[in-house]
């Protein structure tokens, strides 16, 4: 790292997990993803931050809007033998945010399997009576209620897809799903259906009791809608340069009880906050050299808001850092320890500090009881855990996917996978206090040299930037090759096309991590000279490819190019300014009938792209949100044949031109890209 070890030192000594997990138990008592609940967290943080030394700490409010509270939600069982199901006083999460009012006794209630399919239903009346469903229950509040007039679902489904291949419903029968119902699941005025909650345990109890005969239900749930806003909690830490921020987001809202979703998170950037306000105030460190943005706020929509409020302030965001999902313990919980890269399009120096912060941490906790107790990192309350931390290629997923689509480079902090996601088991037992302060010293690591990094500093943050892009490069370069030479002599010429795409999009990705330097004070000359070297190097590189190449024999020629290649090559896509957010799903969505032929190609190929590099072994996270993913590859200079190969170099997967003509083009005509030519 290029930080001292007394910096070190004090960042690892003055922070602490233990604190941040008395803040992840109070927050966790919250429910966060209704109005009343998330109000008081933000209330709760915004004073907690004030006390840490957080300076102009405000509530910024959102859009208004009719806001969900739940004043009563029992399902019970009825007949000489009545008893309790599920309450949402008891479990807050048990009846679903956005539920509807209901009062009624001896309703029927009818299994309908995965609630999904047309074979679900055959034979089976739902209408006045309850669905009860072990699938996701969107499909069942649209299938059973919408079209067959149930009242309302109860769903066991705790698993959703993107966490399949970690856990399945059923492997802990106890867990209790979260879930909601859509506003937009039925016209305005009419009535609103319920859904309730429970484990796969008492699903499968009450399908035992249906196999014995008919089972009657009493619903009783009562909720309002009423003008209300979410607020973002935001505050900063000065910097001596106020026209320069770095910023750091934490999402406040989700379900109670939320501990490491992200309950871990919130908590985690107080407990920065109070470090840094501490080394300040004492002398240990100098105020920053950038103003520190410090921002609690609902996951997604919040930072949207946030963005259409200040996306235009008159400074420049330097870096983000986002901390979402930190504190899972990795031996209970099944986890691991992640920091993301940035996507390769957005090359920055923050790749090579998270980098050396990541090879720090294993080098000196990697064990129980390491040598040097002065880089230890735990806790009193914690585990001995050994640290396993890695860095992962870029994956969309949490809030740094929207700092990287404004081009402002960032990289995503998160244990995953947690066998307690998105359930009723997200319980604070499950977050490790040392894991929080592993988490936290990560956090403080990279932000201090993102906004305290000047002059001297500067130029050795450039040599790190250059030897950990060295590293990047031969790996990618490998990977070229080693695919290149898995092609058989038909493919070639493809192959070889691709092969020196994964090398270009390599080293034009480190030259501007190189270049980001620059802003910090790092010397013109040596970044020119470390620019200049690499490429010297690429030439060498795209040499032994064009090597092996020649190795096996003449290649057949690349096909003629088509007229679909064609309209790629000229086609130059360039996203339209305060677009930079706006969703593949949303525009589709609105796309009229004429254009429907297109949004299903599109779609199948993005199925294609997304199983194969599921069978491939790639994490779900990797192709969430795929096709906006690459649709932030568009910058007005890469043509759509470009960003076909850019996305190869970065997600391994050949999209067919043809689809990402038509994805750009329904991009074009929903008003979000336009052509630079």
């Amino acid at each position: 790292m290029v930080l001292r070890d007394d910096v070190v030192r004090a960042l690892i000594h003055e922070s602490s997990g233990d604190r941040i997990h008395d803040g992840v138990q109070r927050l966790s008592l919250l429910a966060r993803d209704s109005h009343a609940g998330y109000a008081e967290a933000a209330d709760w943080v915004r004073r907690a931050a004030e006390a840490a030394g957080l300076e102009d700490v405000r509530l910024e409010a959102m859009k208004a809007g009719p806001q969900w509270r739940a004043i009563r939600g029992e399902l019970w069982v009825a007949g000489p033998q009545r008893y309790r199901v599920t309450s949402h006083a008891d479990l807050a999460m048990s009846l679903a945010v956005g539920s509807g009012s209901f009062e009624g006794t001896d309703l029927e209630l009818v299994d309908v399997g995965l609630g999904a399919r047309d074979s679900d239903y055959v034979g089976k009346a739902l209408k006045g009576k309850v669905a009860l469903t072990r699938g996701p229950p969107s499909a069942a509040l649209r299938r059973a209620v919408v079209e067959h007039g149930a009242v309302g679902v109860v769903s066991s489904y705790s698993t959703p897809p993107w966490n399949l291949p970690h856990r399945m419903d059923g492997d802990f029968p106890d867990q209790v799903g979260w879930a909601m119902v859509p506003r937009t699941l039925v016209p305005p005025g009419a009535r609103v259906p319920f859904l309730f909650m429970v484990s796969d345990r008492v699903g499968r109890e009450l399908r035992a009791q249906l196999r014995d005969g008919p089972v009657k239900v009493d619903v009783s749930v009562a909720a309002e809608l009423s003008p209300g806003h979410f607020s973002i909690v935001s505050g900063v830490i000065p910097g001596r340069d106020t026209g320069e921020e770095v910023v750091l987001t934490a999402h406040l809202d989700h379900y109670k009880p939320g501990a490491d979703d992200n309950a871990s998170g919130a908590a985690t950037l107080l407990e920065m906050v109070r470090t840094y306000a501490s080394l300040i105030q004492r002398g240990v460190l100098p105020p920053p050299v950038r103003t520190l943005r410090v921002l609690w706020l609902p996951e997604f929509e919040g930072t949207r808001e946030w963005f259409a409020h200040h996306a235009d302030d008159p400074v420049r965001r330097v870096a983000h850092f986002n901390f979402d999902m930190l504190g899972a313990s990795l031996s209970r919980a099944h986890s691991r320890f992640l920091v993301t890269y940035t996507p390769d399009w957005n090359g920055s120096f923050v790749n090579a500090v998270s980098e050396s912060t990541v090879a720090f941490m294993n080098r000196f906790n990697g064990v129980a009881y390491p040598p040097r107790k002065d880089f230890r990192i735990g806790s009193v309350t914690g585990s001995r855990d050994p640290l396993d931390i890695h860095m992962d290629r870029y994956s969309r997923g949490s809030d740094h996917q929207l700092f990287n689509d404004h081009g402002i480079p960032g990289v995503a902090f998160s244990t995953w996978p947690d066998d307690a996601y998105h359930t009723s088991e997200d319980r604070p037992g499950l977050v490790d206090p040392t894991q929080l302060h592993r988490a936290a010293f990560a956090g403080l690591a990279t932000v201090t040299v993102a906004a305290w990094a000047q002059g001297p500093d500067a130029v050795e943050l450039a040599r790190l930037v250059a030897v950990h892009g060295a590293r990047r490069v031969a790996e990618d370069e490998f990977r070229a090759r080693r695919d290149l030479a898995a092609a058989s002599r038909a493919e070639l010429p493809v192959s070889y096309r691709l092969a020196r795409a994964v090398v270009r999009a390599a080293y034009q990705r480190e030259r501007e991590a190189l270049r980001s330097c620059l802003p910090l004070g790092a010397s013109e000359s040596l970044v020119k000279a470390q620019v200049k070297g690499l490429d010297a190097a690429e030439a060498q590189a795209l040499g032994r490819i064009a090597a092996d190449v020649k190795l096996r024999g003449p290649a057949p020629r690349e096909p003629a190019l088509s007229t679909t290649e064609r309209q790629a090559r000229a086609f130059i896509p360039r996203r339209v300014k305060g677009q930079e957010l706006a969703a593949f799903d949303e525009v589709v969505g609105k796309a009229p009938a004429e254009d429907q032929p297109r949004v299903a190609a599109v779609k199948a190929a993005l199925d294609a792209a997304t199983e194969a590099m599921r069978q491939r072994g790639e994490g779900e996270l990797r192709f969430y949100q795929l096709a906006d993913a690459v649709a932030s590859y568009a910058n007005g200079q890469r043509s759509v044949a470009d960003i076909r190969d850019a996305a190869y170099a970065e997600y391994g997967h050949v999209f067919p031109v043809e689809a990402l003509v038509d994805l750009f083009t329904l991009l074009e005509r929903g008003g979000v890209m336009t052509r630079a030519r």
